[in-house]
């Protein structure tokens, strides 16, 4: 493990405190959950636009085509 420091606004702490304490988790714990998150996200939008760049917007709207139109699970639900 790695101890950084970092600069946070004082809002984004207050709000990060409060979802760590209310999930039961320290705020290491979810610092470094959201962090993965977000990278998580990043790297799928760069595979979506490699995937663009090498194909097309046709091939990709073609595999997007592909995934079912349903409604979530119940217990996969926001």
């Amino acid at each position: 493990m790695t101890t950084i420091t970092a600069e946070l606004p004082d809002s984004l702490l207050r709000r990060a405190k409060s979802v760590a304490e209310r999930e039961g988790m320290t705020l290491d714990q979810f610092l470094a959950i959201a962090l993965s998150g977000q990278l998580s996200c990043w790297d799928t939008a760069r595979t979506v636009e490699d995937h663009i760049k090498r194909k097309g917007w046709e091939k990709m709207r073609e595999l997007l085509s592909n995934a079912p139109d349903v409604e979530p699970e119940e217990y996969d639900r926001l």
